[in-house]
């Protein structure tokens, strides 16, 4: 349950559990923002552990019954999110935030199998979702200019993976060299134009999948 007491001006968050039908709370906001009011908690229709809120200063998860809140930050601003809903269909996460802005996270289920074990591994590949196949609609209808619009995601079946180490570019390497020898006070080293040409040019780090059907064939 949460509660709002931001009418006494006590912008706390107040989330708790209770494990015996209310006789007793316990409360659950560690990591959640320590001025920012909770308005909204949703949980996982499969892992009862996996809980979503919404507080005054951005969305959070928890996937081990709120011991511990992530913030979720993928495209999600820093702002209040007033109302949460789950499409079981879909497994997405509806969220309405101040101004009234709305925000989709498609197929959150990789949460449900995300902890601490997770972090130590090199990489991991999450179950894919069955793609749907349908054919794309051109123009709209009617509604003229109210009409709201916006971009779908793309065609196809999405991978979700977690990479412990993004591999970074020879220039993102240098600029980090640089901004901690900045840091330290220390001497920058000079480099030659032809070494910053080359790194400008480098091509940013990329994965490649290899997709092969039941029988190991390679269909992409």
């Amino acid at each position: 349950a949460s509660f709002n007491n931001t009418f006494n001006d006590d912008f706390k968050p107040y989330l708790l559990v209770s494990t015996d039908k209310g006789k007793s709370w316990t409360p659950i906001t560690d990591g959640l923002p320590e001025n920012g009011s909770v308005h909204t908690i949703e949980q996982d229709f499969v892992n009862k552990d996996l809980l979503f809120c919404g507080t005054e200063f951005g969305a959070f998860f928890s996937n081990n019954g709120g011991k511990k809140w992530i913030q979720l930050k993928s495209g999600i601003p820093t702002t209040a999110v007033y109302d949460m809903a789950i499409q079981q269909r879909e497994t997405d996460l509806v969220l309405a935030t101040f101004g009234r802005g709305m925000y989709v996270m498609d197929n959150y289920s990789p949460l449900r199998n995300f902890n601490e074990n997770t972090l130590n591994e090199t990489a991991k590949m999450y179950p894919i979702k069955d793609a749907l196949v349908y054919i794309e609609a051109d123009g709209r209808y009617g509604q003229g200019s109210t009409y709201f619009l916006a971009k779908n995601r793309d065609f196809g079946a999405t991978f979700t993976y977690f990479v412990k180490e993004v591999p970074k570019t020879d220039k993102e390497n240098r600029q980090k060299t640089e901004k901690d020898l900045f840091d330290k006070g220390e001497k920058m080293p000079v480099y030659d134009w032809k070494t910053i040409q080359d790194q400008d040019k480098q091509l940013n780090p990329y994965f490649i999948f290899r997709i092969t059907d039941e029988k190991g064939n390679v269909i992409r």
